[in-house]
């Protein structure tokens, strides 16, 4: 598991290593009411919004090719559960 935050170049080329991977969009400072996961492949990742500049700076991505990790992570650290993406159904 990874944790990008301010690295915007190490977390696209994660990415692009791990087209099976697992994303959490989740707030610069994780909280329970916001753990977004999405596959590598969601096409909501796939551009940064009109109003983003960078990828992990207002919100960070944690990622991982283990689901369950990332599961794990969220209860255990954040006290929170995982939302799945509509779009991607991860």
């Amino acid at each position: 598991m990874q944790c990008f935050k301010d690295q915007d170049r190490e977390y696209l080329q994660w990415r692009w290593a791990n087209p099976k991977g697992f994303i959490v969009n989740c707030a610069r400072n994780p909280g329970p009411s916001y753990l977004l996961l999405h596959r590598v492949s969601c096409p909501t990742l796939a551009k940064l919004s009109s109003k983003a500049k960078c990828w992990t700076k207002d919100y960070i991505k944690v990622c991982s090719l283990d689901r369950t990790e990332l599961e794990r992570w969220a209860r255990d650290k954040i006290r929170g559960t995982l939302k799945p993406c509509q779009f991607c159904n991860p």
